[in-house]
């Protein structure tokens, strides 16, 4: 843009723009006076439409009451009631008055279209007909015009609720009379309270219609009223509301704006019956905006309408318009002058910038090195020094940024590279330390689990075994929290979802820990929402994981009172589903300065670091499942008093599935009756493959052995066994290799080949099954787990052992109390808290052998806390006790 432009653009939008403004606020003024116009137009017609209507349809009401109050006092009765009807026909606006008594006594006065008065009633000494007369207003010059026979008591039937009520609205049956009426039907009570008889009166509804033609509202505005169905009751056009004893329903009124208004409303609020409460909308119809008003109209006795009023907007936009096309020319007007004085003005100044125009344009394009010198007004000279200054600067500016750039990028480089490098090294260190301590694990808990299938060891042998498994057990957990720990930071965790059953989930872990809170004297309780959903879709394994880490936390760091699992469910959209937990126990609590590095890894509370137990890594993997599950963990604690995490997870519902918790059961031999199976174990390390050995071959099955995939494959061609038991990381040839070698041949796709790893990454199971092997166990395995893989691909049946008898001992017997072990002297108390406090297990036992036998079950407890490692409940025991 010239410099030219931006003098004179700025100068003339300056002036242009006010005037739009201002015409703008001008008409937006115009056009809110019109909207508050239009509704206080709507608003004023409605509310007198109720007030007449308010005043109109009690006058039936009153006529009725006036006459219930005559014939209860006697003075209205058949020989006088015509000319009393007749009276209060010439007060009232009524179009027929009447009266019935169950003792067939009935009177009528009716005001015909013509303005004729005919009365109608029965006689005396004969009640079984209807006479009518046609009259003057006097009740003179009677005249007989009709007889009919006697009516049933329609109206009496009416008022059996007991209350004045309204008739539904009905045409008039006089011929060339289009009107539609409406009966206001009142009881007569005798003294004892009973119905006696009925008074009505006819309220002819085009005195409505006649009131709505007469209001002011605009030139095309509308007003009608509607029954909750829709039907006409009167109208402020000059429609006829019935035709051929049909009434007109507003939908299909033949009067276009009533009929549109009448279509919007039921469409915007689906029925008619639905409003019940003022309402105002707006819609267009043929490009004019109405606006519309609709009030719920009704009294205590049965009338229930709608007073709808209709305006449009254009009746009152005349003058807007008008406005509107000032504005525009008072706009063109001020561009025009604006313009001419821009450009005059424009004229004086552009000579003497010339020069610094070209200069600035220099620099603006790249040209730093350009030395500007005006030679005119001080404004511009001042202006010049500027312009050089700045070009000064930004080229110092620019070549000290583009060094630091460069600096900074090789920095980043370089810190990238051996972030990534350690990263590898940490992931290969920890993949192989994965492999190495779980491969001897695998040795140590498989021939734990064969030994102890061995009934002839004697007690003490069972329970060495048991501390071997479960001391296994403990230092894989160990291994996999370090192993999650590690694969959280590498951002390899994945979901792995399944369906699974909630209750059986739960359950299983209430058995789990129920003897161990019971051991220590807590209250374990799992309490779940009626609402919960039981089977569910989500991750199971990292769910029962998370459970188990908070579970254990506090019962560990909990010594009396109890541990409650709170589990809600809160129905979301379609099948989802949030559950939210809260783990609470009444255990020692957590400094507040705590609470913040309480989910870092390896980090312990204090509670934690004086028990001398745990890694400091379950309730940091606990919240990275969390999260990574779509929730977060919450904790509020309070010392001396008790600790609650809370966490929410979303789930999705599924239809019933069948239950995976089967009670297990040891296999002792094959069913009679099947195949020989071969099996061969092929893995590098002699204590693997002599495991799977002394494990099969006891069943039942003819085992061999092969050291490396090479091997493995050549006792494949010669022996054809049915499955192979594949280790993956092997000399000579891996199991990758021989898998896919003997997956290759035809012969080969008949072999079950179930891969043996010491790996937990999940991309391994992939690699493994791609290469061609029909499934994945891992290191340590337990026996249960091989017989399942076996029937599943070979279909092998079993014999099981009989189930041993389990121990009905009340958990009770087992509570230990500082006073259980007051039994004992002082000097074996005190010798127990010592050897407890250096976690010596050897020193401990050696103590309980000293126990009586008389307290075998005192014996039996404090044995179970060894086993479970938990010295610090030994501890806690012993110095309870004052004597220590």
């Amino acid at each position: 843009m010239s410099l030219r432009s931006l003098l004179v653009v700025p100068f003339v939008l300056h002036i242009f723009v006010a005037v739009v403004i201002v015409g703008y606020l001008s008409l937006k003024n115009c056009q809110d006076t019109v909207d508050q116009l239009a509704n206080q137009l709507t608003d004023k017609v409605s509310h007198a439409i109720e007030r007449h209507l308010d005043s109109y349809v009690k006058t039936p009401l009153q006529i009725n009451q006036l006459n219930n109050d005559a014939i209860a006092s006697g003075s209205l009765n058949i020989d006088n009631a015509e000319h009393q009807l007749l009276q209060q026909m010439q007060i009232f606006d009524a179009s027929k008055i009447s009266y019935k008594l169950t003792t067939d006594e009935f009177v009528e006065v009716k005001r015909l279209s013509t303005g004729e008065i005919t009365v109608t009633t029965t006689q005396a000494n004969n009640k079984n007909k209807f006479y009518t007369y046609k009259t003057d207003s006097q009740g003179n010059n009677r005249q007989l015009i009709q007889v009919n026979k006697y009516k049933p008591n329609l109206e009496i039937d009416a008022v059996k609720n007991s209350q004045p009520n309204w008739s539904q609205i009905y045409p008039s049956k006089e011929l060339g009379n289009p009107n539609i009426l409406v009966s206001a039907n009142s009881p007569i009570y005798d003294r004892n309270r009973q119905i006696v008889g009925v008074t009505s009166s006819e309220l002819a509804l085009e005195n409505i219609s006649k009131f709505l033609r007469d209001l002011e509202i605009s030139k095309s505005g509308k007003v009608f009223i509607i029954e909750r169905d829709g039907s006409l009751v009167a109208s402020s056009s000059n429609e006829k509301l019935i035709t051929s004893s049909q009434r007109i329903n507003a939908l299909n009124s033949s009067d276009r704006t009533i009929q549109a208004t009448a279509a919007y409303i039921h469409q915007k609020f689906g029925d008619f019956s639905a409003i019940t409460a003022s309402q105002k909308v707006e819609f267009e119809r043929e490009h004019d905006l109405q606006v519309v008003r609709v009030e719920p109209w009704r009294d205590r006795y049965g009338l229930d309408w709608l007073v709808v009023v209709v305006v449009p907007e254009n009746d009152f936009m005349a003058q807007v318009h008008a406005n509107a096309q000032v504005i525009i020319v008072l706009g063109l007007v001020a561009l025009f002058t604006s313009t001419s004085l821009g450009l005059t003005i424009s004229r004086w100044i552009i000579r003497p910038i010339h020069r610094l125009s070209a200069a600035s344009q220099a620099i603006a394009s790249g040209n730093l090195d350009q030395n500007v010198k005006v030679k005119s007004v001080n404004e511009l000279g001042v202006l010049s020094q500027s312009f050089n200054r700045m070009a000064w600067q930004l080229k110092e500016s620019f070549e000290q940024l583009e060094t630091r750039v460069e600096q900074r990028t090789i920095e980043l480089n370089q810190s990238k590279q051996l972030a990534e490098a350690a990263n590898r090294a940490k992931s290969e260190f920890l993949a192989n330390m994965s492999h190495e301590l779980r491969t001897p694990l695998n040795a140590i808990l498989g021939f734990a689990q064969i030994m102890n299938r061995d009934s002839s060891f004697p007690p003490q042998q069972q329970e060495n075994l048991g501390i071997i498994n479960r001391s296994g057990e403990h230092l894989l957990s160990l291994i996999n929290d370090v192993l999650d720990m590690s694969k959280i930071e590498a951002g390899r965790i994945v979901l792995t979802e399944n369906a699974f059953d909630l209750y059986d989930l739960l359950n299983t872990i209430y058995e789990m820990f129920k003897l161990k809170a019971a051991a220590k004297g807590l209250q374990l309780e799992i309490e779940c929402d009626a609402n919960l959903p039981q089977y569910v879709y989500t991750d199971e394994s990292k769910l029962r994981q998370i459970l188990l880490n908070l579970l254990s936390n506090a019962i560990k760091f909990t010594d009396a009172g109890k541990v409650n699992l709170h589990v809600q469910g809160k129905k979301g959209s379609d099948r989802h589903y949030t559950l939210s937990f809260a783990v609470e126990d009444t255990g020692h609590g957590i400094a507040q300065q705590e609470l913040t590095s309480l989910f870092e890894p390896f980090v312990q509370t204090e509670t934690g670091r004086n028990s001398g137990q745990g890694t400091g890594l379950g309730l940091p993997i606990s919240r990275k499942f969390v999260q990574l599950m779509g929730g977060d963990i919450t904790v509020s604690s309070t010392l001396g008093k008790g600790t609650i995490f809370r966490f929410d997870t979303q789930v999705e519902t599924v239809p019933a599935i069948e239950s995976k918790s089967t009670p297990t059961q040891q296999v002792i031999g094959l069913e009679p009756g099947q195949s020989e199976y071969r099996i061969l174990v092929v893995d590098d390390r002699y204590e693997n493959r002599r495991l799977l050995t002394k494990l099969l071959t006891p069943i039942g099955f003819q085992v061999r052995e092969a050291e490396n995939g090479r091997d493995a494959i050549a006792l494949w061609q010669s022996w054809e066994p049915h499955l192979i038991w594949m280790d993956m990381r092997m000399p000579v040839m891996n199991g990758y290799e021989a898998t896919k070698q003997i997956k290759s041949h035809l012969q080969g796709q008949a072999t079950a080949i179930l891969a043996l790893t010491a790996s937990i990454l999940e991309e391994e199971k992939a690699i493994v099954l791609a290469a061609g092997c029909d499934d994945f166990v891992r290191k340590p395995f337990r026996e249960e787990v091989i017989w399942e893989k076996m029937a599943q691909y070979l279909g092998v049946r079993y014999i099981y052992a009989q189930k041993a008898e389990i121990s009905t001992q009340p958990v009770s017997e087992l509570i230990l109390e500082p006073s259980s072990l007051e039994v004992m002297s002082s000097e074996w108390i005190e010798k127990l808290h010592y050897a407890a406090n250096q976690l010596d297990a050897e020193q401990i036992l050696e103590l309980i052998a000293q126990i009586p036998k008389t307290y075998n079950t005192l014996a039996a407890a404090l044995r179970q806390k060894v086993n479970d490692f938990d010295f610090d409940q030994i501890v806690h025991l012993t110095a309870c006790i004052p004597s220590v």
